[in-house]
């Protein structure tokens, strides 16, 4: 059985260059739409960083896990930079399981810390998460003992919009942060 040829088209040198020409032009413009689409990306990004840099935390701080330790506070400054009221919903952190928001107040002689589910920050306001108010309650580490110096944290607000921060670790004395009066009792609550 002899071979099957197929039939073979021969291309001038004229017609070769043009080809190359027309694949440099298309290869052009797909770099000009590709930058643009990019460059509108960014612009997008950009907006959305925006509003999220409306948000300030300064003087985060954790105090460093006594051995064997599996929960711990964290604390922190808030502002709302923006104009318009912001709602932190959720706040989580890659070096812990779980991480809540929790506010500890005194009655008399009884201390009750509650869950809180979302805080409001009005515009240009600031929230003070400290011993013996608001402050995170970070549950189940995924490092051991005193292995971190610092940690990130993101909190998420109500429009989807996230903040990422470090939380330092202070060593010294394993001193609980939180008053404790003759009792102490947890609830969850809004």
């Amino acid at each position: 059985m002899a071979p099957r040829l197929e039939s073979v088209q021969i291309i001038s040198l004229g017609e070769l260059d043009l080809m190359n020409k027309q694949v440099i032009l298309g290869f052009i413009l797909f770099c000009t739409q590709f930058a643009s689409s990019c460059l509108l990306g960014l612009h997008h990004q950009n907006q959305l960083e925006s509003k999220i840099l409306q948000v300030t935390v300064t003087n985060a701080w954790t105090p460093a896990m006594p051995p064997n330790s599996k929960v711990t506070a964290g604390y922190f400054s808030l502002t709302n930079d923006g104009t318009e009221t912001l709602t932190l919903v959720n706040v989580a952190s890659p070096a812990y399981d779980s991480v809540e928001i929790h506010e500890t107040t005194q009655h008399r002689e009884i201390v009750t810390m509650s869950r809180l589910l979302d805080i409001k920050i009005n515009p240009r306001e600031e929230i003070l998460f400290a011993p013996g108010g608001k402050h995170l309650m970070l549950r189940d580490p995924h490092f051991l003992g005193d292995s971190l110096s610092s940690f990130i944290v993101m909190l998420t607000f109500s429009n989807g919009l996230t903040y990422h921060f470090t939380m330092d670790v202070k060593r010294g004395k394993y001193d609980s942060a939180l008053p404790l009066g003759r009792h102490v009792s947890h609830s969850t609550g809004n």
